[in-house]
């Protein structure tokens, strides 16, 4: 029976630490969305060399009228699959702007202008793990990582039996 107490409290450190890198990653997203930032992934090449397909990028979100020539941002239009290009001019307009832009791996510049009042100006990127992102938004991501999470939790505050408790000592034993 001694051997195992040592061999759960081995395995036990590997799974705190994960569950505790769980709690810092849900932590930084927290804070993140209170600071108006966001993650994107990246599903096209049209950014390479800058940020291949499948990177993570870091997007604050900010008026249309601050962003400036050579700055990437994310727009959307009309509810479209939003875009992630580097700007190539910009004309403010009232309340947002015109944004002409370009993918780095692209020739020319995108077919229509963009009219938006906001943009997601990038504020950095990892070159990896969009795949991985976009796996756990899935719903059965969520499900599986929700459930990953909970049955840590579960199993490092279920009740734990001391050594030899179960085990009744024989009758007679200890009176004399």
């Amino acid at each position: 029976m001694q051997d195992q107490e040592p061999a759960r409290e081995r395995a036990i450190s590997p799974l705190v630490a994960l569950a505790g890198v769980a709690v810092v990653v849900a932590a930084v997203l927290i804070c993140l969305s209170a600071f108006g930032l966001s993650l994107v992934r990246l599903a096209t090449g049209s950014m390479t060399p800058t940020y291949p397909a499948e990177s993570i990028l870091l997007v604050q979100n900010v008026p249309a009228a601050e962003v400036a020539v050579g700055e990437v941002v994310t727009v959307s239009r009309d509810g479209t699959v939003p875009i992630t290009h580097r700007v190539v001019a910009t004309d403010p307009r009232g309340s947002g702007a015109e944004l002409v832009l370009r993918g780095d791996a692209n020739a020319v510049d995108d077919p229509d202008p963009y009219q938006v009042a906001r943009v997601g100006r990038v504020v950095g990127g990892i070159p990896f793990g969009g795949g991985l992102l976009a796996a756990v938004q899935s719903p059965i991501g969520l499900g599986i990582a929700g459930s990953g999470v909970a049955g840590l939790i579960l199993w490092a505050w279920w009740p734990r039996r001391e050594p030899g408790a179960h085990v009744a000592e024989p009758a007679g034993r200890g009176s004399a």
